[in-house]
């Protein structure tokens, strides 16, 4: 009895001794199973640095440095063009010209135009609020679409004035001083052109980055109207100046600059109204951002894709993908944002992962959009 009373106690101190050398076995295992998992997390997003929703630091510091570069440069053309628009208005008065008069006009709408794309970067720069949810961006392009108002306007002024002076030729002009006016005009409108003007490309992700400010935009196209403009005057100026007798170069010069700022505005025209509109801005193809998250590995379909602007260069991304393993729908989702964000300079994406079974053929929303 003694004997068996030993062995059953070795016995339940071997049990013992296995249990807790399994239960030892079992936790180790765990915590390498655990410290494996986090290390391919680790990998997954270290290869995925866009996983993140909101991932597009980048774009926004181009955004702001985008909005400091146009308010920069608007700064300094305003001050040139109320220097300049002084002078033009005193020679105007001297020479009597009405290519002087419109060009002078058309400086005052430039300033006009550079301190509402002033006050429209000022008003896009603001944070969202609760009811602007996207923020104030539109500004921007509302203030485009005023400038481009203003200078239909005006041009419509100096048509008529000009049909005026083509009725009624009762007026004198100063060659010389309109000469030496719209030469200055040339050169002016040539630097507020180099000034305005918008070069290179922002880099974000792999993307590459249009920094097209609408409101630059508009100042730039009011500019290279009033270059063309004063060449028009500089023209009829050098006409009137060795053949006074040709005076009618002078309305006939306002005809041939109205002509020349009404092409410049159609483009700009026809891009804000694309924004207004929630289109989708050049380098943003349908077809090609589609084919793009289909190449990304387990998915199966996209629908209700949704591609529109902000502004001329803030465009936004919003899309169901349809899978069969909704168990990896994080990784999915992660794979689909980083291509995207490699190839395209989105402001925001937004992806909803479903699944393939649950797709109806027949809903409205799911459909195709049209060519």
């Amino acid at each position: 009895v003694e004997f068996v009373h030993i062995r059953l106690n070795n016995q339940g101190f071997s049990f013992l001794t296995f249990y807790f050398f399994l239960s030892q076995r079992m936790s180790w295992l765990q915590k390498n199973s655990n410290e494996e998992r986090q290390q391919q997390e680790a990998e997954v997003t270290g290869a995925n640095p866009a996983y993140h929703c909101h991932s597009y630091s980048q774009l926004y510091e181009n955004r702001k440095r985008e909005q400091h570069q146009a308010r920069r440069k608007l700064c300094i053309a305003s001050v040139i063009c109320t220097f300049f628009m002084i002078a033009e208005i005193t020679g105007e008065y001297i020479a009597g010209s009405l290519a002087v008069v419109s060009d002078a006009a058309h400086i005052l709408v430039d300033l006009t135009s550079f301190l509402i794309s002033l006050f429209s970067l000022w008003l896009a720069s603001k944070p969202p609020t609760k009811q602007f949810t996207f923020g104030w961006h539109r500004a921007e392009i509302l203030g485009a679409l005023m400038s481009m108002i203003i200078v239909w306007m005006v041009t419509g002024v100096l048509i008529y004035l000009a049909c005026m002076r083509l009725l009624h030729s009762d007026y004198d002009i100063d060659a010389t001083v309109m000469l030496i006016t719209s030469a200055c005009a040339v050169l002016t409108n040539i630097l507020l052109s180099l000034i305005l003007h918008q070069t290179g490309h922002g880099h974000s992700h792999g993307a590459q980055t249009a920094l097209s400010n609408a409101s630059l935009r508009a100042a730039f196209v009011h500019t290279i109207g009033d270059l063309f403009q004063s060449i028009s005057v500089l023209i009829s100026a050098l006409i009137i100046f060795f053949k006074p007798q040709y005076k009618i170069a002078d309305p006939i010069c306002t005809f041939v600059f109205s002509t020349f700022v009404l092409a410049t505005t159609i483009t700009i025209l026809r891009d804000i109204l694309t924004v207004l509109m929630e289109g989708t801005s050049k380098g943003f193809a349908y077809d090609a951002v589609k084919a793009r998250i289909l190449a990304v590995e387990k998915v199966e379909s996209v629908h209700n894709l949704h591609l529109w602007s902000l502004t001329m260069n803030q465009t936004a991304l919003s899309a169901h993908i349809a899978t069969a393993d909704t168990m990896d729908s994080q990784k999915i989702l992660r794979d689909v944002t980083q291509a995207l964000f490699e190839h395209y300079s989105f402001h925001s994406i937004t992806i909803q992962i479903e699944s393939g079974e649950d797709q109806k053929p027949v809903c409205v929303f799911c459909q195709e959009p049209r060519d």
